[in-house]
């Protein structure tokens, strides 16, 4: 049931019909995942400029327009959806794209992402 009760409809009381919820299976939780992390523009940004080769915070922020900080956040919903991949070199973790992950999508934004490759 949802009510309604924006401008300019009028108050209503919506039910969903019985035959409509019959057969209606959730969405795999990794895609969900994956596509609310790069409905982003900064995520996205991000992940384009670490398609072209692995990168760390400090040489992604100042390339995306954020403080260290605030790309770190980017940038662990990314690696928490499998998009990208982390390794510590020396004092740096470096992001790396996650190529299985990416072909998983819809080739339009895997087109988008990978259009930094070249």
């Amino acid at each position: 049931m949802r009510a309604n009760c924006e401008e300019p409809w009028p108050l209503a009381l919506v039910y969903a019909a019985r035959f409509a919820r019959v057969g209606l299976e959730r969405a795999p939780e990794q895609l969900v995942q994956s596509l609310r992390a790069l409905g982003d523009e900064t995520r996205l940004r991000a992940l384009r400029l670490i398609a072209e080769r692995p990168r760390s915070t400090e040489e992604l922020a100042p390339l995306v327009g954020l403080s260290e900080s605030g790309l770190s956040k980017h940038l662990r919903v990314l690696a928490e959806a499998d998009l990208v991949t982390t390794r510590r070199q020396g004092y740096y973790v470096l992001y790396t794209l996650n190529r299985l992950a990416l072909d998983r999508l819809p080739a339009e934004l895997t087109g988008f992402v990978e259009a930094a490759d070249g």
